[in-house]
């Protein structure tokens, strides 16, 4: 896929886990300096809508950071500056409209512009010739923005992740948040987040297992060295109260009936599967 862009004419290709570390880094960040009451992470668009549209209830409780596509946007246009000449978002997250693009494309688009192009994704090359790819692994993140179990455990006062799978999330949002346990509540699955892997045929915590199967094994140490400075932390943390539901194809979804809890006696650890393929949603 990347091969492909840069035969469309695009210089740059960096993948959406870019923009995953950077909000996993801003919540882990937060949550160090945060008591050890029940925390819910508010990065999805989708999330937020659903969440914030009733009223300032859940404010005490919500880790609030931006998307990782605007994430990654932010940070690439600190980054390169005057260099960048146009950055595009190919992928299905409502923030791919932010002003933070210029133009966002649905992966259908992308790849019906491919055809039109006659540019055969099976004839790319599988390898990089004349450019170092960026590292697409992870380091503090899951997809979606999450942290790590795993840095969550040895970063913030042994604090858990529990990912909710429920057709009653509400309800299940508001038994977490009555627990004395220190944990990190992320809703993105349940609700239909595509930056965590939902999409109509893979819903629930089981896309986000998806996704990673499709990434290369996690870093040892971190992927962008300048994350956790203030420069970048304060680009994450700029986060507009929604005001409108968000458009575009990402919906809430009603996965099984249970959340899921990284919870037993020891450290808890994320796991990626060896096998490394290409993704699609990258931003070029």
């Amino acid at each position: 896929m990347a091969n492909a862009c840069s035969a469309l004419g695009f210089d740059l290709v960096v993948p959406l886990s870019w923009g995953d570390e950077l909000v996993a880094v801003a919540a882990l960040k937060a949550l160090s300096t945060r008591a050890t009451a029940p925390a819910v992470l508010c990065s999805c668009p989708v999330v937020r809508q659903r969440l914030l549209h009733a009223g300032n209830d859940l404010d005490a409780s919500l880790i609030r950071v931006a998307s990782p596509p605007v994430a990654t946007a932010r940070y690439l246009r600190e980054l390169l500056g005057h260099r960048l000449g146009s950055l595009s978002f190919v992928g299905r997250c409502p923030d791919a409209h932010h002003e933070a693009y210029d133009r966002a494309w649905e992966p259908t688009e992308l790849f019906a512009f491919l055809r039109e192009r006659q540019i055969d994704l099976r004839a790319q090359p599988d390898v990089f010739v004349d450019r170092i790819p960026p590292d697409r692994r992870r380091f503090a993140s899951l997809p979606g923005g999450c942290p790590s179990p795993e840095l969550l455990w040895h970063r913030c006062n042994e604090r858990v992740l529990v990912e909710l799978d429920s057709r009653d999330t509400s309800i299940d949002l508001a038994q977490q948040l009555l627990t004395p346990a220190a944990v990190l509540v992320d809703a993105a699955t349940a609700m239909g987040c595509s930056c965590s892997g939902v999409t109509h045929t893979t819903p629930g915590p089981a896309a986000r297992i998806a996704a990673v199967s499709l990434e290369p094994p996690r870093s040892s140490a971190p992927v962008l060295a300048d994350a956790a400075d203030e420069d970048s932390a304060s680009l994450v943390a700029r986060v507009a109260r929604p005001t409108e539901s968000p458009a575009g194809p990402e919906t809430a979804v009603e996965p099984g009936s249970r959340s899921r809890t990284r919870s037993s006696g020891r450290a808890p650890i994320a796991v990626t599967p060896p096998q490394a393929l290409e993704a699609v949603d990258w931003f070029a």
